[in-house]
This record gives C-alpha cells, structure tokens and sequence, in this order.
C-alpha cells in the first residue's frame, strides 16, 4: 500500500534522532534484522556449541556456567531467527516482490499507545541489546504492508515449514487495526516527534 504523509511510530535503540532526521529504507539499507540474519556468530567461546556439549556430555562433571547457559539459549534462538527471515524472504522474493523486504525495511507500531507500551518493555527487556531508546513519531512516504493475523513467530521449526507459513503472512491485506501487530516500510521517513526517550545508563 502507499501513503504519503502517513504518521506512524517506532521505538528506535540507541540511535539518538532528532526531530528533522530523515531516513531512507530500501534494498540497499540493511536494518537491525538483517545485521541478526546474516552477522550474527553462532559460537559459545569461540567454539561450535555442539562441540561444546558434545563435550560435557563426554565427561561426568563437566557443565556449563549460568552465563554461558544464557549465551547458548542465545544462539539457539537467533538460529530460529535466521532459518525463519531466510524463508519469509525468499517466498517475498519469488511471489511477493513488490512488498517491502523484512530485512531492508523500518518496522512500524500503528498507534502512539502501542509505541509507548513498548518502549517501556523493551528498555526493562535484559535480553534487549542497547542503552538508549527513543519512542518516536515519523512522516511517511512510500510504501507499507501490514502483518497481523498470520504474524510469524519463532518456532524451531524446519525452513520448508517457515515457507508454507511465510505465504500466508505475506497474502494478508485489509486488516482492521486491532489486528495488526507490525507494520514494514519502505521509503523515506521523517522523524517528526520525539514521544518519549529512556536511557539505561540515567537508571
């Protein structure tokens, strides 16, 4: 869908906007999911981590620090990220090209609410990177697709089971606006108002 002027909202990590700031997505901007999908290590201390527990499943009392446990829950999780992206992005690719790409675009919240609603989870989020946060209202120009009732979660399931799910969510169109759950745009926007900003290190 396009719109011109279109006022929408997005809690943005430690990027310091000003009201003013414009910023462009399109498919030469890789955005913070793309970073997840394709720079993202899947090593615990430098090793494979199924090498690691391949190990400690080798010898009685070998275990796992509380620390590292997290970082390995980490890994997993991300992994999940990476097979379910790569999946939603090829079924985009190969029948849904003129929508917006999930790892090129800026994710969007419908309503001022919601915004602020998040801003105050995420920053009380651990597993959370970043310090600064910025709940912020930006003007629109381009194109949108919003995602609601077919809103893909994390699973740990295979790729092919991601695909067949990724052609409902990128089929879905005319959703009421109690339904959606994420917005993705592609365009030019422009940083308008600046709701609300929570800094970690202030805490």
């Amino acid at each position: 869908m396009k719109v011109k002027d279109l006022i929408l909202y997005q809690v943005a990590t430690d990027r310091n906007y000003k009201v003013g700031d414009k910023l462009v997505f399109d498919k030469n901007t890789p955005n913070g999911q793309f970073n997840r999908v394709f720079k993202f290590s899947f090593k615990l201390d430098a090793k494979r981590p199924s090498d690691i527990l391949y190990d400690i499943a080798a010898h009685r009392f070998k275990k796992l620090k509380k620390n590292q446990l997290y970082e390995l829950a980490h890994i997993l999780e991300y992994y999940d990220v990476f097979v379910k992206e790569l999946a939603l992005e090829e079924v985009r690719e190969s029948k849904f090209p003129d929508l917006p790409s999930r790892l090129h675009c800026m994710y969007l919240s419908i309503s001022k609410d919601i915004a602020l609603k998040n801003i105050e989870s995420m920053s009380k989020n651990k597993e959370k990177n970043g310090n600064q946060f910025q709940a912020i209202a930006v003007k629109l120009n381009g194109k949108i697709f919003k995602a609601g009732k077919f809103y893909m979660t994390r699973e740990s399931e295979s790729y092919e089971y991601y695909k067949e799910k990724a052609y409902g969510y990128w089929s879905q169109k005319d959703l009421k606006d109690e339904e959606v759950k994420e917005i993705l745009f592609e365009g030019e926007a422009e940083v308008v108002e600046i709701l609300k900003e929570i800094n970690k290190n202030d805490k």
